[in-house]
This record gives C-alpha cells, sequence and structure tokens, in this order.
C-alpha cells in the first residue's frame, strides 16, 4: 500500500479552503434557516408583514404620484355637456326602474325579476353586448370579458352588484321608489345609490369607449355583476369567484375595485380619498326560545317572548370594546391625516406614535369614538334587526326567534360574538330554567318548560387580509385617483401649494360588508372605493328617498372612462 504525504505548503491551503468551506457552510445553513423562519413568518403573519413593510417607510403615509388624466376633453364633456347629462340621466332613471329586490330568502323562481334587468343593460349598451363575451353564472350572474391583446397580463376586474335592500313602508317614501325620477340634480329610487350608479356607470363609460373607437386594451378587462350581494352573495358573487378561479385559476386577477364610499369627501379639514383596503367581518346570530304554550288565560309567569326579551336587552346593553391593532386600515388613515391634513396638534403626535403603543391608541380610540363617525370602524357592531313570536292574543307564543347582525372588527372574531352570546344564554337558561344549546353543543339539558338555541345564519365571515397600501398596483389606482380629482373635478382646489385644503389618498375601513369576499382567492388587491364626492349614507342608502345626484354619477362615467383607456 502505497504512502502519498502531502506536502506542507498544499496541507495549510487545504486546512484553510475546509475552514473557508465550513465557514461558507454555515453561512448558508444559516441563511436557509434564517430565510425559512422569515417564510414562515410572513406567512402566518401576513397582515403584520404588510405593516412592518410600510412602517418603515419615511415618510409613514407617502403622497400618491398624480397620474395625468389621458382622456381630458372627453371628461370635460362628460362632466359638462347638457346634452350628454339628460341622455346619461335618461338611461340611469331606466335603470332605477327595474325592480331588482332580494330578500333574505330566495329560490332562482324568485330571481326571474332579474331577466328585466338584463333585457334593460342589453337594450341599453348594445356595443359592450356586441363586444364583450359574456358568461352568464349561475343564471343571472353577469362577467362581461373585454379581451387585451396581451394575454400575460393579469386582468382588471371592476365589480357592481344589480340587486337592491326592499323598499320597506312605501307610505315613508316622498317620490316613486322605482320611480326613476330626475328632478335636474337627483336621480331618486332604490337602488340608485346602492349599486346601480356604479353598474350603470361602468356600462355608460364601457360604451363610450367602445363608440369612440378606444377599444384597444394591453390588459383583459371584466365587469362582475353579482345579483344577491344585499344578502351575502351566495348565489351571485360566489359563483362567479368560483368561476373565475376556474376559468382563469387563483391569483389570476391584477387588481379588483367595487364599491365603496365615495372617492373624494371633505373630511376633517381636507379633502379625504378613503380607499376601503380591509373589510370587518360578518356575523348574523340567531336566538331561538321554545316553549310548550297554551292558552292565555291560563300563563306561566314568564312566556318565551319575555325570555327573549330579557336576553336581547342584556345582550344590547354590553357593548363591544372599541380597538384599533396595527392591522386596522383606519390606522394608517389618520397617519395619514397627521402628516399630509389639518389635524390638531394634540391629536397629530398621537396618530403619529399609535402604532405599536397602547397608550397612545387609547387617545386616539376615545378620539375616534368621541370627535368623529367613525366608532364602528374600530368597533364590533350589534344590530338586532329581526324579532318574530306569537300568533294570537289568547295564544301564549310557542317559538321567538330573534336575529342579531354584526360587522366584526379587527381584533376580534365570530368567537367573540359566541362567547358573549353565552355569556348571556346561561344568564337567561338559569333564570327561566330552560335549556340552552350553542352551536349544536347542548349546555343545559332541554326542560319542561323549554330550551334556548343559539346559532348563526348564512355565514361566519373573518375580517378581511388587508390590500398592500404601497407597490405599483396601489399607486396606479391612486395615481389615476389624483389626477381625476386635482385636475378634472376640483382643479381650482389644488392649484398650488398654498391651498386651504390637501386631498389626501389613504387606506381605510368600511363598515359594511361587499361581495368582494368571494374573489379573495383571485387576487390581494382589493380596492373599495366609488367615484363621487356626496356621502352616501346621507343619501338614504338602505332607507326610504334614495337618491344619487347627477355629479356623482357622471363622476363614476368619466373616472372609469379615464381610467380604462389609461390603465389597460
Amino acid at each position: 500500500m502505497t504512502s502519498h504525504v502531502l506536502p506542507l505548503n498544499n496541507l495549510n491551503e487545504k486546512q484553510s479552503f475546509l475552514k473557508l468551506n465550513v465557514k461558507k457552510i454555515n453561512f448558508l445553513l444559516i441563511s436557509i434557516i434564517t430565510f425559512l423562519s422569515f417564510t414562515i413568518f410572513f406567512k402566518s403573519n401576513e397582515y403584520e408583514y404588510i405593516y412592518e413593510s410600510t412602517q418603515e417607510l419615511t415618510p409613514k403615509c407617502p403622497k400618491s404620484v398624480k397620474i395625468p388624466t389621458k382622456e381630458h376633453d372627453t371628461i370635460q364633456y362628460i362632466m359638462n355637456d347638457p346634452e350628454f347629462r339628460i341622455k346619461s340621466a335618461n338611461v340611469f332613471s331606466k335603470g332605477v326602474q327595474v325592480d331588482t329586490v332580494v330578500y333574505d330568502t330566495m329560490t332562482m323562481e324568485d330571481y326571474k325579476k332579474f331577466s328585466k334587468f338584463h333585457e334593460y343593460l342589453e337594450t341599453n349598451f348594445p356595443l359592450v353586448y356586441k363586444t364583450a363575451k359574456i358568461h352568464k353564472i349561475n343564471t343571472y350572474g353577469l362577467l362581461f370579458e373585454f379581451p387585451g391583446t396581451n394575454p400575460d397580463l393579469k386582468p382588471i376586474l371592476l365589480n357592481a352588484h344589480q340587486d337592491t335592500v326592499p323598499i320597506g313602508d312605501p307610505n315613508d317614501w316622498t317620490k316613486d321608489p322605482f320611480g326613476g325620477n330626475y328632478d335636474g340634480e337627483n336621480i331618486w329610487g332604490r337602488g340608485s345609490s346602492d349599486c346601480k350608479n356604479l353598474l350603470i356607470g361602468l356600462m355608460e363609460a364601457m360604451e363610450m369607449i367602445i363608440n369612440n373607437n378606444k377599444f384597444i386594451f394591453e390588459r383583459t378587462v371584466m365587469f362582475g355583476f353579482g345579483f344577491d350581494e344585499e344578502k351575502s352573495g351566495f348565489d351571485g358573487a360566489k359563483h362567479i369567484g368560483e368561476y373565475l378561479e376556474e376559468y382563469l385559476g387563483p391569483n389570476s386577477i391584477y387588481l379588483l375595485m367595487d364599491e365603496g364610499i365615495p372617492m373624494c369627501l371633505d373630511v376633517m379639514g381636507d379633502y379625504y380619498g378613503m380607499i376601503m383596503t380591509g373589510e370587518k367581518g360578518y356575523t348574523d346570530l340567531t336566538v331561538n326560545i321554545q316553549t310548550p304554550g297554551g292558552h292565555s288565560s291560563n300563563p306561566k309567569d314568564h312566556t318565551s317572548i319575555g325570555m327573549m326579551s330579557f336576553f336581547l336587552t342584556m345582550y344590547e346593553k354590553e357593548q363591544y370594546s372599541p380597538k384599533i391593532p396595527d392591522i386596522n386600515p383606519l390606522l394608517r388613515t389618520f397617519e395619514c391625516a397627521a402628516e399630509q391634513g389639518h389635524l390638531s396638534e394634540s391629536i397629530r403626535s398621537i396618530a403619529l406614535n399609535s402604532r405599536g403603543d397602547d397608550n397612545n391608541k387609547a387617545k386616539l380610540i376615545s378620539f375616534i369614538d368621541s370627535e368623529t363617525d367613525m366608532k364602528y370602524n374600530i368597533q364590533t357592531s350589534q344590530a338586532i334587526d329581526i324579532v318574530n313570536g306569537g300568533d294570537k292574543a289568547n295564544s301564549l307564543p310557542r317559538n321567538v326567534n330573534a336575529t342579531i347582525n354584526h360587522r366584526i372588527a379587527y381584533g376580534d372574531t365570530p368567537e367573540t360574538i359566541f362567547a358573549k352570546a353565552t355569556k348571556y344564554g346561561k344568564i337567561t337558561a338559569k333564570k327561566y330554567g330552560i335549556g340552552l344549546t350553542v352551536r349544536g353543543e347542548e349546555i343545559y339539558p332541554e326542560t319542561e318548560i323549554g330550551n334556548m338555541n343559539i346559532d348563526y345564519f348564512g355565514v361566519l365571515l373573518y375580517p378581511a387580509k388587508v390590500t398592500p397600501d404601497f407597490g405599483e398596483v396601489w399607486d396606479l389606482v391612486t395615481g389615476h385617483i389624483r389626477g381625476f380629482y386635482e385636475d378634472e373635478i376640483y382643479p381650482e382646489q389644488f392649484i398650488d401649494d398654498d391651498r386651504s385644503k390637501n386631498f389626501i389618498i389613504t387606506p381605510s375601513l368600511m363598515t359594511a360588508n361587499t361581495d368582494t369576499r368571494h374573489y379573495w382567492n383571485l387576487t390581494d388587491n382589493i380596492f373599495k372605493s366609488t367615484p363621487g364626492t356626496s356621502n352616501s349614507l346621507l343619501n338614504g342608502v338602505h332607507g326610504p328617498d334614495e337618491h344619487t345626484s347627477m355629479f356623482d354619477h357622471l363622476q363614476v362615467v368619466a373616472f372609469f372612462y379615464n381610467f380604462l383607456t389609461s390603465a389597460t
């Protein structure tokens, strides 16, 4: 066996080489472990990752860069031409005249009336119907596809919903709820604000784009119109979302825009474009109490209605506590207001130093609760909306039901709701000697006196994942909004740096829910905002005398005409 002796200089080189590579291997292993750790952290703490990224930016609320409007002449024509205004009002009015009311319980037979709305759309927007690839989903869901020239680009999806809430008592209206009355300033009727204004405006914009030979999109554009958003979208948008996921694949949409609060509101001393990048959760709590009943001449000390009243009184008295975790987009709203707006110095300092600081957050919560109308942006709401029980004056009620609607704030979950309901359910059951079941779990066995059952109707929805408030897509959307309002709608307000009011575009949160929950698998970039300058909550939305100004409606047409010809 031959022995090979390594020369000394080669041995030293070999040892150095080994030491060096051991260091490299150790460094590589540490890097891999670190990367995996961060990957796991980011995957399991997606919200924290988003906000840690933006928190490090200087300033905390970077001002969006204006994207100049591409279609100035057409925008001004849409906004100011008297003949176009009358034509648009006429088309808008006809859409409001079509009854598309939905109720909490609907069959496919009940939706047949939506065929009339489809006829209205096809009659008034012939170029859209001629140009688009139209997908009808679950019979009454509409997906309009306008193919782009570059199939490698993810599509833009613009949403609205066809349906409306019921009109309530028609005697409460001063205008015909299905009249579509135009008084020279406003269109009146159910759905005029929520949200036929947006749906019809999108169709008008696309009809004009095609008519003006501007229909050359590089990126595919889609319109998605569900038909039961007001009952949570399980017949309409849910099917559209599932269809798109199968048709295009998950994470296949570049950005989604849907209804939200107006894009330009005069509040807190400035103009704000509060873009809804988050959404509260949702739970309809159902409570049922059953008792044997009997003749009213020989009642028990407490009827099922009395028991239900006791429970509901306790439940309503305890409000959910307000909170504003870092994930809540409203915190970014106040950071932007502090840096760019006219907040008082005391609130400005608190807002800029609230992230991660419980003491300052408590002060900010107190300010929001007492000085603004944004209480329910940071607090879970509860509304006892439906109570049914009893069927005859001389017959004891056997079966009483109540429904309590909740919009769940960031920091709470559906489990928070059931914990509170269980607490007061136990108190009620013990007081009256009845059984208690919560979500199918027996807490106390049913007795001869009766039983109480607490559950939910529809869906348990957690607060939504938050859209990133930085990057290419955010810049595209907010840049077009800034250009539209600063250069086209209110140019005199933003003519120089000495302006008395700023236009502050910021992430924010809406207290209501939309169809966007059914599209979460398709994109991380979901923006809820409707072109306009009037507070829709003051326009009779979901109440009598709902209306929308033509000034706001024309902004929908003009904004999306420019956005679609510029951003695609």
